[in-house]
């Protein structure tokens, strides 16, 4: 095969792999899976200027590099879905290359083509390269650092020059170094280029004395790069990459490698996200032709290019197949490549046993298998493994496909989400699932509000049309009776949102009816203690803050019983940006100076509302069960929790006090 043909192939490989991990980017996987999550989190620490050399994920340390490219990347795609994939999507096609050019230079241009190919309709690859992961970039190191190796010692006995020899032991050297910083497995890595520079030398092979000088000059390199790795490793050894190469298994060790070796051919992952649970890593055919390959390789074992293979093997298999529930194909990509140049030996070997007559008909077989191959993975990842409820789950894909609903409809349209945790740490062990979903957003600035829907609701725009997001399926289940009446007059989405997730929602007319029902049925004075204690405060009235109290609804009139649980719904306006520690109080008063319950609350986010934005909030008050009987006064108010200031309530532009009184109840036994 002619070096042209060869690099066309080379090409239209890379152009059918890349369609293969493109095509429904933002869609496949459905979402992001917690390991992920968890490395997202990491991305967005870095992009705020943390960087270290570990961060501590729940007493586990995790390597940077991998993050700081992905903020590389996202700096210039943006993030989302498809922003963060996109790092592993480059590393996933520039390992195909670097497999093919490693493949060619070690065993023939017909032996890289292959290794490519079968990386390219490889499912566990193509999942791996869709993959926010630091283990998106194990194939290309393992690659790499064969390549270097094979490129700076000379394999096929061909010399090279000083200048050429300099630069390969350079880019050894630094690939070597930096793979600390992206994932512990690297120390396999580093020990295979240690034992194939012993064993190039004490094998007597024909090495130079600039090739000896260059080989220092690379470790030196890696040491150079390394040092801080190594000083961060020796403050917390804890997180360190040494104490996480080797994992504890379940079974045996030598259950643990059979079941491992298992996963190459017979039966893999069962972890949906990795894998379709149970699917090979190879078949059954290409696996045959791999062992042949390790054969040909154990038998030519004194020649450089099958030792450098045979070392690898022995050093990374074991480091891939050792996992507490093997086969892990996580620990897999480790091995990817090994797997392909075993498979492209195994090719060449095959060819050269056969017949020039017989090369045809071998020729024929390899397009089945490569036919075979890429239907086989197009149908399990574009059928049968999105399809599995568990990847769903495992993927948050109700999460996912919110996300990207509100991409295209949150600019546009008022988008309130429905969260109990309003307030959640960035700095917990876990998201919820708002984080989750925002992660997941490409419109990172979309102008979202949050309420918890069981003690408030917000209008938006005054009760213009908006939508409701429910986050759980059974989220609109959860809301509370009285803010139900007002959701209920929106209609639930049917298409392009999952089920029972979106309401539409347009009550400004329902609004400024009830607005106005409040002028008459439920009014309001201002405070005793400024002289208007028998003043009608006509709604709506302003108050400090921006923000406007617009009335107020109470669903019973009738006695309470002591122990009862009192509900009041308030409704207030925002007029501009309102305090961020906002909150309303309610209290039930046995005289105007004396208070015989409190409840202070707010069940939006306040920093995230807009002008015009109509809050209802829902406040129950408990009453003792030893509360005396009698007639009570009802207050309420805004305060800003911070400073524990009370806003001040205006008539007009007179200050009236800071609170309102909202009328009495009964308690009777």
């Amino acid at each position: 095969m002619s070096d042209r043909m060869s690099y066309v192939l080379a090409v239209l490989l890379l152009i059918v792999a890349a369609v293969f991990r493109i095509h429904d980017l933002a869609t496949l996987p459905p979402g992001l899976s917690n390991d992920e999550i968890d490395n997202v989190r990491i991305v967005e620490t870095v992009r705020d200027g943390t960087i270290e050399t570990y961060y501590n994920l729940r007493g586990e340390g995790r390597e940077s590099l991998y993050q700081i490219f992905v903020v590389a990347m996202t700096t210039f795609t943006g993030n989302g879905l498809i922003g963060y994939r996109l790092t592993s999507v480059f590393v996933g096609l520039l390992t195909l290359a670097v497999v093919y050019v490693l493949g060619k230079r070690l065993f023939g241009a017909l032996a890289g083509l292959a290794g490519m190919a079968l990386l390219t309709f490889g499912l566990f690859p193509t999942l791996l390269a869709r993959a926010t992961l630091p283990e998106a970039l194990l194939p290309l190191l393992t690659a790499a650092t064969l390549l270097a190796l094979a490129q700076s010692l000379s394999v096929n006995r061909v010399h090279h020059t000083r200048s050429t020899n300099s630069i390969s032991f350079a880019a050894l050297g630094v690939i070597l170094g930096i793979g600390f910083y992206i994932h512990p497995l690297h120390y396999g890595i580093v020990l295979v280029a240690m034992v194939f520079i012993g064993y190039m030398v004490l094998s007597r092979q024909p090495i130079s004395r600039f090739t000896l000088g260059f080989t220092s000059f690379a470790i030196l390199v890696m040491i150079i790069i390394v040092m801080p790795y190594l000083i961060a490793s020796i403050r917390q050894p804890e997180l360190s990459g040494a104490a996480r190469v080797l994992i504890g298994y379940n079974q045996g060790l030598i259950a643990t490698l059979l079941d491992g070796l298992s996963g190459l051919i017979f039966r893999g992952d069962v972890n949906p996200i990795y894998n379709l649970p149970q699917r090979p890593l190879i078949d059954l055919i290409s696996g045959i032709i791999a062992a042949l390959g390790l054969v040909a390789a154990l038998r030519y074992w004194r020649q450089p290019r099958f030792a450098l293979l045979l070392i690898a093997v022995i050093i990374l298999l074991p480091l891939a197949l050792i996992a507490p529930d093997s086969p892990d194909f996580k620990r897999f990509a480790l091995i990817l490549p090994l797997v392909a140049l075993l498979f492209g030996a195994g090719i060449e070997a095959l060819t050269a046993t056969i017949s020039q007559s017989g090369r045809l008909a071998f020729g024929v077989i390899l397009i089945l298998l490569l036919g075979f191959n890429l239907q086989w993975t197009w149908r399990d990842l574009f059928g049968e493994w999105r399809a599995l409820p568990t990847v769903q789950t495992a993927y948050h894909e109700r999460l996912g496909a919110l996300a990207r609903y509100l991409d295209g409809t949150s600019l546009t349209t008022p988008s309130l989400i429905c969260t109990p945790e309003l307030y959640p740490p960035d700095d917990a062990m876990h998201l919820v699932d708002a984080q989750i979903m925002v992660l997941m957003m490409h419109q990172v600035d979309a102008p979202l509000r949050y309420a918890d829907c069981g003690s408030a609701l917000v209008l938006a725009d005054g009760g213009n049309q908006q939508q409701i997001v429910f986050l759980e399926p059974d989220g609109l289940e959860r809301v509370n009776p009285y803010l139900a009446q007002w959701i209920d007059q929106g209609a639930i989405l049917t298409e392009d949102a999952p089920p029972n997730a979106v309401i539409k929602l347009d009550v400004s007319q329902s609004l400024a009816d009830t607005i106005g029902r409040f002028t008459t049925t439920a009014t309001a004075s201002f405070a005793p203690e400024t002289g208007n204690a028998d003043t009608i405060a006509e709604t709506p009235i302003r108050l400090g803050g921006n923000i406007t109290f617009l009335g107020y609804d109470r669903v019973t009139t009738d006695a309470y019983a002591p122990g009862a649980v009192i509900p009041v719904y308030t409704y207030w306006r925002v007029d501009g940006q309102v305090p961020m520690d906002l909150r309303f109080f309610t209290h039930l008063l046995s005289d105007p100076a004396v208070i015989a319950v409190q409840a202070d609350t707010i069940g939006v986010r306040a920093d995230l509302l807009e002008l015009r934005d109509v809050i209802i909030q829902a406040t129950f008050l408990q009453l003792p069960f030893t509360i005396p009987e009698g007639d009570y006064l009802l207050s309420t108010g805004a305060y800003e929790r911070n400073r524990g200031t009370r806003l001040g309530v205006f008539d007009g532009d007179q200050l009236r006090g800071d609170r309102l009184f909202i009328g009495t109840i009964t308690v009777a036994r």
